[in-house]
């Protein structure tokens, strides 16, 4: 079912165990924290990462630019060191998911025309 969503906060308040104080609308970042964490404070703001980079701030992201969302709040948060304590929210964005598509499709059209490119060779040196 596809649903829509007015912004990238009402998209993540979908999101299991994480809970969202305020909305964002007035271009600060609501408090968030993943239920099921042991926090110093019950505000405590999960590390953000999208497409690979850690960010503070998610707002200027639309929710028709979104691949995916991931809340990471066992032990898998912990390969971002102190920062992953609070669990993590991973994003990633369908412009990045296609650039990894084209680029991986490009490495392997590059490993196709070398492997042409040394039965060519070989044939060559066959001849001579």
């Amino acid at each position: 079912s596809k649903h829509t969503y007015n912004s990238i906060i009402d998209m993540l308040r979908g999101e299991p165990g994480l809970i969202i104080k305020g909305t964002g609308d007035d271009g600060t970042m609501p408090k968030m924290y993943i239920r099921g964490i042991g926090t110093n404070s019950e505000y405590t703001q999960p590390l953000f990462v999208v497409d690979g980079l850690r960010t503070e701030n998610i707002l200027y992201l639309q929710p028709e630019q979104v691949h995916s969302i991931t809340v990471i709040k066992d032990g898998t948060s912990s390969i971002y060191g102190m920062e992953g304590g609070n669990g993590v929210i991973e994003i990633k964005t369908k412009a990045a998911v296609e650039a990894s598509k084209n680029e991986a499709k490009a490495k392997k059209d590059l490993r196709k025309k070398n492997r042409q490119e040394r039965k060519e060779r070989k044939k060559k040196k066959i001849k001579d």
